[in-house]
């Protein structure tokens, strides 16, 4: 019988994203709280039944496809012969990256299959690296003491995952500073806005006004550290409630035009992996930018790894005059890392697609 893979299957499942339950896997174990449960709600957990097609190659080069519990039965290559292996023997890794010249992949008996769509997490893993690098970075200097909460509430924001993590620097600069005093409306409801802002100092209330009440409505109080108004940035829709300052503060302010203009992504030449190969044969190095855990199961031989969040303390360790091959499982990550490292002066080409070290 011919059968078909895709993610259909898992959408149609009756599927529970589980936060908790991806913080038991590799790479995902790496990710803040927020991130991880912004991946959790794009991911699929289901049961399938004895003998049912789990997954094929292409499948598992665009999914990271995790066995919870049971067993597989796995074709390998040109064998015809299956080889069973239960949920134990893959640890914490995918089925994909812990098995080689998979073919397809059999229930061999009832099983709980959890899937994550490569680009999605990888494009995740790397925006929230490149934050914890650059909090390292700023933790080191003194006079951004005072700015940690604020800077905290923007890399840890959803919002901000829609501008390419090496913008990242970019987006502090353009948040500026404004004095606001008590009773001041900083966000009034129906109008348009083109403005967001993070608490620095201070502390608003939310506030809805309805024909039914007799007077607005205080749905929640907001103090240093937290974000209000970010719709305005994504969206053409007006102010849904109003913000007041109840005491004196400081707001960081970012302008509409200027978020838009970062969210532009600059484009960076890469390579296959069959042209890295060669260059490393020339005499590059291979530079591995994922996780310690996704290092640690395999990795190109004398590949220099950089875990991408380290990459403010690692880089240093690089030769200034080397040339570097950078790769992770899609190229998102060895993307940014090339951006980031070249703006340092380093000569780095990422690895793009699927890299196989097998």
């Amino acid at each position: 019988m011919n059968e078909n893979i895709n993610s259909a299957q898992y959408r149609l499942s009756g599927v529970e994203p589980l936060a908790g339950l991806l913080n038991d896997f590799v790479p995902m174990q790496d990710l803040s709280s927020a991130h991880l449960h912004s991946v959790a709600r794009s991911s699929k957990l289901t049961n399938l039944p004895v003998g049912q097609l789990i997954a094929d190659r292409n499948f598992l080069d665009n999914f990271y496809c995790y066995l919870v519990s049971g067993e597989v039965a796995v074709t390998h290559g040109s064998s015809m012969k299956p080889v069973t292996y239960s949920a134990e023997d893959f640890g914490r890794l995918s089925l994909g990256d812990f098995l080689k010249n998979i073919r397809h992949l059999r229930a061999a008996s009832d099983v709980q299959v959890l899937v994550v769509a490569r680009k999605e997490l990888d494009s995740m893993l790397c925006w929230d690296q490149v934050a914890k690098s650059l909090s390292l970075e700023l933790t080191a200097e003194r006079s951004r003491d005072e700015d940690r909460d604020w800077i905290n509430t923007l890399l840890t924001s959803n919002l901000f995952h829609k501008i390419p993590p090496y913008n990242i620097r970019r987006v502090l600069d353009k948040f500026t500073p404004r004095l606001v005093q008590a009773g001041e409306v900083v966000v009034r409801q129906g109008e348009r806005g083109d403005e967001c802002y993070i608490i620095k100092e201070g502390r608003a209330v939310v506030s809805v006004e309805e024909s039914t009440l007799p007077a607005p409505q205080v749905l929640a109080e907001l103090v240093a550290g937290q974000c209000f108004g970010e719709e305005a940035l994504a969206n053409m829709t007006l102010r849904n409630a109003s913000v007041t300052m109840d005491r004196n503060g400081v707001l960081m302010v970012l302008k509409k035009r200027d978020f838009l203009a970062l969210m532009s992504e600059p484009k960076i030449a890469g390579v296959s992996s069959q042209q890295a190969a060669a260059m490393v044969a020339a005499g590059a190095t291979w530079l591995d930018v994922r996780s310690q855990q996704e290092f640690d199961h395999e990795h190109y031989q004398e590949a220099f790894h950089l875990p991408l969040h380290l990459l403010a303390i690692k880089a240093r360790l690089m030769s200034d005059d080397g040339k570097y091959m950078a790769y992770c499982s899609t190229g998102r990550r060895a993307c940014a890392a090339a951006m980031l490292l070249r703006q340092q002066g380093f000569d780095v080409t990422p690895v793009v697609g699927h890299v196989a070290l097998h």
